[in-house]
């Protein structure tokens, strides 16, 4: 339940916002995921990469979120922050052609709360509307290289996981008084045990010597997960008590979750600068060009007539990033470059329709990112730090809309064992 970064009120919508893990090196290129394709870095995102990682190296991947967000709508604002581990994930290469990955990240997330007070005439009752919880992913994924030649390879693999966790929607009303807490709840809940799965593809192929090219993608297909419905009102002394609830009505429904089929695809063009010689250095740089499209269905449910329809449509993402390597051979160079050279620069942009409406408008997420990486050289691991910054707006950028503006700070680390210290080394005895 510690992965719950979200503070938007429409996240009480449904299951909540799906899909909308982040990773600093993902963010800084426009929530492109799908075609990088780096030996040091565990794409978790597309199953297919898991065969390119470096034979030998375990990579643990390790993300931590924050989010500051300003809401307004009309005369009205607010402020809220929130800062969580958002994923963790463990992978290597088995065999020459295959690759295997396991972990832990967010399906779909809950979390906002508003309050009003209003004066009846009699009495002072303040309303709050708050929701929360996650519903988590736990992941085992498979990767074969069906195609690895010299300038060409083609990739497919799969993640298959298990769905878990509640999420909850309150209305609570309370009597503003010095000398009580009276007051009364509705909580309605859904709760997800579940089996989940992603298809992936990649193919990358070196056109020449100084320019390759990755097409990739993923699919998900429709799908129903288990899930069951819970509504309940209750009435007590002291709201903030559970123990001192008294249930006034309960009813339960079980049912199902249904997803349509969801899918994303995108490019990624690496080109070799060549050799550049400097003062007392000679560099080898490249810059990656990468562009990302993805389609999220909307969600529906088939619990009994008691549950309301949700009423949303497909959400659509367009991404691209930029990657500026000023050193690709940093080992075989370390001693002659400079601290800015062995750093990795990356730039990115995006624009998502979301699955929410406002007065029949659909939402827009649009921003843009930038950030680096930090490779940690000791030892000679694969090992690195990776920072982003992402500045956004989400409204309907209609009159009265609610928007939201925000700033994202994300930090993802990569830990892998040194030159000299396999993990997971099968040792022979002589």
């Amino acid at each position: 339940m510690g992965q719950n970064l979200t503070s938007h009120p429409l996240s009480n919508f449904g299951i909540g916002e799906v899909g909308q893990s982040s990773h600093a090196i993902y963010d800084c290129l426009g929530k492109g995921y799908d075609a990088y394709y780096d030996s040091s870095q565990l794409n978790y995102f597309n199953p297919s990469s898991y065969s390119s990682l470096s034979t030998g190296n375990t990579l643990l991947s390790l993300g931590i979120n924050s989010r500051i967000s300003n809401f307004t709508q009309n005369n009205e604002s607010a402020n809220s922050t929130v800062a969580m581990v958002d994923h963790f994930a463990l992978g290597f290469k088995m065999k020459q052609r295959m690759g295997l990955a396991f972990g832990l990240k967010p399906f779909a997330k809950k979390g906002y709360e508003i309050s009003e007070s209003v004066f009846t005439g009699v009495d002072s009752l303040k309303y709050t509307y708050a929701g929360k919880g996650t519903v988590n992913n736990l992941f085992v994924g498979f990767s074969y290289a069906l195609i690895q030649a010299k300038k060409s390879s083609f990739s497919v693999g799969f993640n298959a996981g298990y769905l878990f966790g509640t999420l909850n929607n309150d209305r609570m009303s309370l009597l503003v008084d010095n000398n009580t807490f009276a007051g009364g709840l509705n909580r309605t809940s859904i709760g997800m045990k579940a089996f989940q799965y992603t298809l992936g593809m990649s193919y990358k192929q070196l056109i020449s010597k100084n320019y390759s090219l990755i097409l990739a993608g993923t699919v998900e297909p429709a799908q129903r997960y288990n899930a069951n419905y819970n509504t309940s009102v209750y009435t007590s002394t002291n709201i903030y008590s559970p123990a001192s609830y008294d249930t006034l009505s309960t009813s339960s429904s079980t049912g199902h979750i249904v997803s349509k089929l969801n899918y994303s695809v995108g490019l990624s063009q690496v080109f070799m600068l060549g050799v550049q010689k400097r003062k007392n250095k000679t560099l080898h740089p490249n810059i990656m060009v990468t562009a990302s499209y993805s389609v999220k269905n909307s969600m529906s449910n088939d619990f009994d007539s008691l549950v309301p329809t949700w009423d949303s449509n497909k959400g659509v993402h367009f991404g691209f990033g930029i990657q500026y390597s000023p050193e690709t051979k940093i080992y075989e160079n370390i001693a002659s470059l400079k601290a800015l050279d062995k750093l990795t620069y990356r730039l990115g942009g995006y624009y998502d329709k979301l699955p929410y409406f406002q007065n029949g408008i659909q939402y827009i997420d649009r921003g843009i990112s930038l950030g680096f990486g930090i490779p940690v050289l000791a030892q000679q691991s694969l090992s690195s730090i990776n920072l982003s910054l992402t500045a956004g707006q989400r409204s309907t950028f209609a009159a009265g809309s609610l928007g939201e503006n925000y700033i994202g700070i994300n930090l993802g680390i990569i830990l892998s064992p040194a030159s000299f210290e396999r993990w997971f080394r099968k040792r022979k005895l002589d």
